[in-house]
């Protein structure tokens, strides 16, 4: 018996009418009789009771219907299975992106027509008003050692009794990364939209940058730090008084993959609302 030809016969069983029945497998009771009739031929005896209307079924197709219950179960666990499957496929890169640590980041870097891809990605991040409140600067390689300069400065200035290795250090964090950006969040004033769904916004288009470059093939992280908060720091960058370094990012091609992550249940983070007991009374 044929797959289709099984649903004919649970939808007979599960409707016990004729017309009801065929409308459920959207066609014709004649076309229905028909299939139950080559069923039957097929068999060598009779699956369903004669008569009109609807009978029931014979012992054998009592037999028939259980056989294609627990296929149309199977066939649907199986169809579960798939679907899961395709899935956990589909947002297999989102699963899997990681934060790869500097140190991991080797040349080459991503190209412009690449970083340009990655802000595409962020522009298309959930938005509400089109605000785009956040920039991206960019810092070629020509311009790194000035940018370590800056570094050494907000370090003296939170540190002034840094050692010669914290300085060091305090300067490769600028120069280390094959290619390194500076993320800005930019909040519009003069909008009814609030700061606090601007700042969604940005995280939104900073985590939509991360994935594109993931989906790209380079390994990406972003850091801030203390010298995010230095305002002479930011000045010197650029920034307006309304505005604030979120933090860096730094790209390049993986040449180790980081350790794998702990997963986390979604329930960790999942809840179901539960209505109050006592409703709260409105004046009359």
């Amino acid at each position: 018996m044929k797959p289709n030809k099984i649903s004919y016969f649970l939808a007979l069983h599960r409707e016990q009418d004729w017309a009801k029945a065929a409308a459920a497998c959207d066609v014709s009771a004649l076309e229905l009789l028909k299939a139950v009739a080559n069923a039957e031929s097929e068999h060598g005896c009779a699956l369903v009771k004669a008569g009109s209307p609807f009978q029931g079924f014979t012992v054998e197709g009592k037999k028939v219907i259980a056989q294609a219950q627990q296929l149309s179960n199977a066939m649907a666990s199986l169809e579960q299975c798939f679907t899961a499957s395709r899935r956990k496929r589909m947002v297999a890169p989102l699963l899997d992106r990681r934060s790869v640590s500097p140190k991991r980041l080797y040349a080459p870097a991503p190209d412009a027509e690449a970083i340009e891809l990655m802000t595409a990605a962020a522009l298309s991040a959930p938005d509400h008003g089109g605000l785009h409140p956040w920039r991206i600067i960019a810092f070629g390689t020509d311009q790194r050692d000035a940018l370590a300069h800056l570094f050494e400065q907000e370090k003296r200035r939170r540190d002034p009794l840094a050692s010669r290795d914290d300085i060091q250090r305090a300067r490769e964090h600028a120069t280390r990364s094959p290619a390194l950006l500076a993320f800005v969040v930019s909040l519009k004033v003069k909008t009814q939209v609030p700061a606090r769904e601007q700042l969604l916004a940005a995280g939104a288009a900073l985590g939509n940058f991360m994935n594109a470059a993931h989906q790209l093939g380079f390994g990406a992280i972003s850091l801030s730090g203390e010298r995010c908060f230095d305002p002479i720091f930011s000045a010197q960058l650029g920034l307006t008084s309304s505005e604030y370094l979120a933090c860096f990012i730094s790209l390049g091609s993986i040449t180790e993959p980081p350790a794998p992550k702990s997963k986390v249940a979604p329930s960790a983070v999942m809840s179901r609302w539960i209505p109050c007991s006592t409703a709260i009374q409105q004046p009359i």
